[in-house]
């Protein structure tokens, strides 16, 4: 962008602003999408602690985070520094995109692309899942908009096929060797999607990236004597533990609040993992290697051909 063209930054101050109100929304779907029966639609926006509805000035990108001083006008209860974090990080991406790839289908397939990912990577932090209703349809937008470039659409089929089988052989392999999954059946459609968008050629660099920035992120944090979770139980040792149950005549114990799974019950202390045996989600990893794919593309497979 040339910094002395006054309509270059209205430009790149629109696209901020823009992506910053979609990132608002983003904010809804991290939130509501996780939760049983809870529409990202209706109702409107309302304060998760006292439940007063969000006035529409009071939810203008950013700026209400800073006007209300970080705290509910109603009840005072703080605001999360995550909502203005995804409004800014959405804004940044596509102010970056536009930089990279200029105004077109370009930058707002990639947008669409990065900003479904942001929405992945908070959901797999908070909840150690990855919704079915981003990545499937995720799958099909990705193969229908290859066809936007010519010859493209077999690179994006291959990606998805060899993203998701090769990550599903890999997590099939570490089950047969460990006696539990490694990855979720989430992080293997996550890689089939990433692959429909990007093409089979991004795989390397995305499983290479994020597997090298999870052990570095990971390293650090046992480093620094944060706590790391075990593994969630699988589906057929909550079956074993409930049927075990039931033989003695125990009752079910309740279910924790949400976004608690597996923190242990209600005042008390999550059992600790060792550091083999936790459980990091994969997909914030998977989701920040193919942003970094889009940028560094060139540069990664020209250092691999040795130009520099």
């Amino acid at each position: 962008m040339d910094q002395l063209d006054p309509q270059a930054w209205w430009v790149g101050a629109f696209l901020f602003a823009f992506a910053a109100t979609v990132g608002s929304f983003l904010n809804v779907v991290i939130h509501r999408l996780p939760l049983p029966g809870k529409s990202i639609v209706r109702p409107r926006s309302a304060c998760p602690a006292c439940g007063a509805p969000i006035r529409w000035y009071d939810n203008v990108p950013l700026l209400s985070f800073a006007w209300l001083r970080a705290r509910c006008r109603a009840c005072r209860a703080p605001i999360s520094w995550r909502y203005p974090l995804v409004e800014a990080l959405t804004g940044a991406l596509a102010v970056a995109l536009w930089l990279r790839y200029g105004l077109g289908a370009a930058l707002a397939v990639h947008f669409a692309f990065s900003a479904a990912l942001v929405a992945i990577a908070f959901i797999d932090f908070d909840h150690r899942i990855i919704p079915n209703e981003i990545s499937l349809p995720g799958i099909l937008v990705g193969f229908a908009c290859s066809f936007l470039w010519e010859g493209f659409w077999l690179e994006s089929l291959l990606g998805f096929l060899i993203g998701g089988l090769g990550l599903f052989l890999l997590s099939w392999g570490y089950a047969l060797l460990r006696g539990r999954e490694g990855m979720g059946m989430g992080d293997v459609k996550l890689l089939g999607m990433l692959g429909a968008w990007l093409g089979w050629r991004s795989l390397l660099f995305i499983v290479l990236f994020a597997s090298l920035q999870g052990v570095l992120v990971s390293v650090v944090l046992a480093l620094a004597g944060v706590k790391l979770k075990p593994p969630l139980p699988e589906e057929w040792e909550l079956e074993e533990e409930a049927r075990r149950r039931a033989e003695a005549g125990e009752a079910a114990p309740p279910d924790p609040p949400a976004g608690a799974a597996g923190e242990g019950a209600p005042g008390e202390e999550a059992p600790a993992a060792g550091f083999l045996g936790a459980a990091i989600p994969f997909g914030p990893f998977l989701a920040v290697s193919a942003v970094e794919y889009l940028f560094l593309a060139e540069w990664f497979y020209g250092l691999l051909a040795g130009h520099g």
